[in-house]
């Protein structure tokens, strides 16, 4: 069959044109079916939409922030005759509403599914949901095939990136899914379970040799953690052994740093390549840091000591020679606009790229449904849907700019970047080439990541509001 798959994306995303990293959920899509002829469309980067194309089916996978164009999309095609199936993690957690713009959808992971809904595609059986969960799926008296567990993670297929016929700035790549902290503003437990599973190392490795260029390890935190710290260690060790080690980025927690074997893996991700790490930081307030469930992430038991052992945390993480940012979810009931202000100067003390965001709660987190269950989401704001009666919008603008302007001055990024040369020349097997390689990298990607804050305070300070609050229906 000829199946165009489309990765929907919405002209005001933060990440529009900037070509940043490849969309791994196509790739996977197209692997787990190789046999059928597939075109890929990036709206990400612009890529038209040929609504005449001669296709037999369209998949979609919709981000969070992209419904009103995935479904505009999703349309456009079905009213000339083109059936359509829409996936990815807003469909997962809205799949009625979804349903209502597709003639099937798919919830959770897509690659075990994909090969199925195809064969009843083309037998004329198509089902009106295909789901991925052990939890009970209502399909509301319409046709539904069920996975009850999740995927075996030694049977993922092998991405089709060739399909894109590009270059993009990172290739991405993933070892585990699934995650067992739950912070009630994260949405990854309900899509991928809250236990890890892991993927064959070796598997990775081969995958991660075929690759030329900066790549990003997409796990929840390439730290690992106490159950998992065995199997990064193998993990790191492969790839440091390989004949070409390129630079990669990743997510991670501090936790890791509080013990010596978590801070064994670190080390090791430094010397297999790791540059920057995406760190969930989350608050700087004790009693958010209780409520969200995000205390163990930074290592600390008590909540008064998490600053604290933030920054012992943070310092060791630099000083095996990675350039951090630390992600900051500002806005609960405990936090006003000092917090904001506070959390960036922090984060300079810290030498950390500040990324301060307002707290919004996304469907299918434990956030949402409290706040729906309340009865007090604010869908008509386009800076957040948590209200909080001490912080008024243009405050908390004037904040986030600020933390921008003065986290992202030359000055800043001047000292992060020599901070991490010193580092790097501390770090076995590096040579002046890759100290030279990995700090210009490292002003580049602080130069980056200031471009995407900036628009994306852009969209915050505009009047759309959030349009993945509105009923399921």
């Amino acid at each position: 069959m000829k199946i165009a798959l489309i990765l929907a994306a919405a002209p005001h995303d933060a990440l529009r044109d900037l070509e940043p990293f490849m969309p791994l959920s196509l790739p996977l899509l197209a692997g787990a079916a190789p046999e059928h002829d597939y075109r890929f469309v990036d709206m990400l980067r612009s890529d038209p939409i040929d609504f005449e194309a001669a296709v037999d089916l369209v998949g979609i996978s919709m981000r969070m922030t992209a419904e009103a164009e995935a479904y505009a999309v999703a349309d456009g095609f079905r009213a000339r005759g083109v059936p359509v199936v829409i996936g990815g993690p807003q469909a997962s957690v809205r799949p009625y509403r979804a349903k209502r713009h597709a003639d099937a959808v798919v919830v959770g992971e897509g690659e075990p599914l994909w090969p199925v809904l195809l064969r009843d595609f083309a037998q004329r059986e198509l089902k009106d949901y295909y789901v991925c969960s052990p939890a009970p799926f209502d399909p509301r008296g319409g046709t539904l095939h069920q996975l009850s567990e999740l995927p075996d993670l030694a049977r993922v297929p092998v991405p089709r990136r060739d399909l894109y016929g590009r270059k993009y700035q990172f290739d991405t790549v993933f070892a585990a899914r699934g995650c067992h902290v739950g912070c009630d503003f994260c949405s990854v437990p309900a899509l991928f379970g809250t236990t890890t599973r892991l993927r064959p190392v070796a598997a990775v490795v081969e995958e991660i040799s075929g690759l030329d260029g900066f790549y990003y390890l997409l796990d929840d935190t390439v730290f690992g953690r106490p159950d998992t710290f065995d199997y990064y260690l193998k993990l790191y060790d492969a790839i440091a052994r390989l004949p070409q080690r390129n630079p990669w980025h990743g997510q991670a927690n501090l936790d890791a740093a509080a013990t010596e074997q978590g801070r064994e893996v670190i080390l090791r991700a430094a010397q297999a390549g790791l540059l920057y790490a995406a760190v969930g930081m989350e608050s700087i307030n004790p009693a958010v840091l209780r409520r969200t469930g995000a205390l163990g992430k930074s290592g600390a038991r008590d909540p008064a000591e998490a600053v604290a052992r933030m920054e012992e945390r943070v310092r060791f993480i630099q000083e095996a020679g990675i350039l951090v940012s630390g992600w900051f979810v500002l806005g609960y009931e405990e936090d006003d606009i000092e917090t904001f202000h506070r959390t960036a100067e922090l984060c300079q003390k810290m030498g950390v790229m500040p990324v301060l965001s307002p707290v919004n709660a996304l469907p299918g987190t434990r956030l949402y449904e409290r706040l729906e269950r309340e009865g007090v989401l604010d869908n008509r704001n386009s800076l957040t849907n948590y209200p909080n009666p001490r912080l008024e919008k243009q405050p908390v603008i004037e904040a986030l700019a600020r933390s921008i302007d003065e986290g992202f001055s030359w000055r800043q990024i001047l000292r992060r970047t020599l901070r991490l040369w010193r580092a790097l020349g501390r770090v076995a097997g590096n040579t002046p080439r890759d100290r030279i390689m990995k700090t210009t990298a490292a002003a580049q990607i602080q130069r980056g990541m200031a471009e995407v804050l900036r628009r994306e305070l852009g969209n915050l300070a505009s009047e759309r509001s959030q349009n993945y609050a509105e009923d399921e229906g």
